[in-house]
């Protein structure tokens, strides 16, 4: 009789729903990001509450990506998509809510997207470059953990007080970076970048440095401006010319030539954040070294 019971009350659409609900929120929240960046920050706030998966695969480019089919389909059971304002999501940004129309699409740019820097112009530019690659800079990574924490902690509320006291340990060690970065920079007398794709105009802008993009309005540089920019690396005195695997370097290669400078690869979109910033200053102050 008790058996009985307990079948029958089982089975009642309301008791259901209550079981299919309460073991949901035990859960990882099914998470996808845009960019290897954001799967650090979104882990590192997210703890074992998380489940990320990222779109743009190591070595590929966002601006020109085309999710698999494989993500497409694993895009149906995503919770929660954080947007980063990278350009191929512009085209697919549509298509992935209609798969997933219960998915939560949480924009992470916000204001730092609007205020894009942008490279400073001299004679062999044909005009100014912006730079959405809002991450780079340690501070801007802050305010992204912030929109992530606040994401999470209402979809999973449970675990707020988990999503809060990991994203306050992530902001410490950010600002450790920063200042890290900042005595780091401060003494180097070469303060020009010259990069092959505009992806360092928030670290520069941050670190009182001047990013030079060889590529502009995403178009590679004529002759005519490539030797203007050989004249003013010459007369600056800049030795290093730093290069993206994401992008056609031959014009980079070029240039280091003409200058007999050297090329240095840079990764914007390395997944370990904090090591991979670290990496990239002392790179520059490297690069800012007389040959």
């Amino acid at each position: 009789m008790y058996r009985l019971f307990f079948v029958i009350l089982f089975c009642l659409p309301g008791v259901a729903v209550i079981t299919t609900a309460h073991a949901r929120t035990h859960d990882p929240v099914n998470v996808f990001v845009s960019i290897l960046p954001q799967k650090y920050l979104v882990e590192r706030v997210g703890g074992e509450r998380v489940i990320v998966n990222v779109m743009v695969r190591p070595g590929l480019n966002p601006e020109t990506y085309e999710p698999t089919p494989k993500q497409m389909a694993e895009l149906n059971n995503a919770d929660l998509y954080f947007r980063m304002a990278v350009p191929f999501e512009s085209v697919w940004i549509k298509k992935i809510s209609s798969i997933n129309p219960e998915i939560r699409i949480i924009e992470c740019c916000g204001d730092l997207a609007i205020n894009d820097p942008v490279t400073h112009e001299h004679e062999f530019h044909a005009g100014l470059v912006n730079d959405a690659h809002i991450w780079t800079s340690p501070q801007n990574a802050i305010v992204l953990a912030e929109i992530i924490k606040s994401a999470l902690s209402e979809f999973d509320p449970e675990y707020a007080d988990h999503f809060e006291n990991n994203y306050r340990t992530l902001v410490s060690e950010l600002n450790d970076l920063d200042q890290h970065i900042k005595a780091e920079l401060t003494g180097i007398n070469n303060r020009y970048l010259i990069v092959v794709h505009p992806s360092w105009g928030h670290f520069a802008e941050a670190y009182g440095l001047q990013q030079i993009s060889i590529e502009q309005h995403g178009m590679e540089i004529k002759a005519r401006q490539l030797s203007k920019l050989v004249e003013f690396a010459r007369k600056e005195n800049i030795h290093t010319i730093y290069t993206q695997k994401q992008f056609n370097n031959a014009s980079a290669k070029i240039l280091a030539r003409e200058i007999n400078g050297r090329i240095v690869e840079l990764d914007p979109l390395a997944e370990d954040y904090i090591n991979n910033l670290r990496h990239v200053t002392q790179a520059i102050i490297a690069g800012a070294q007389p040959q």
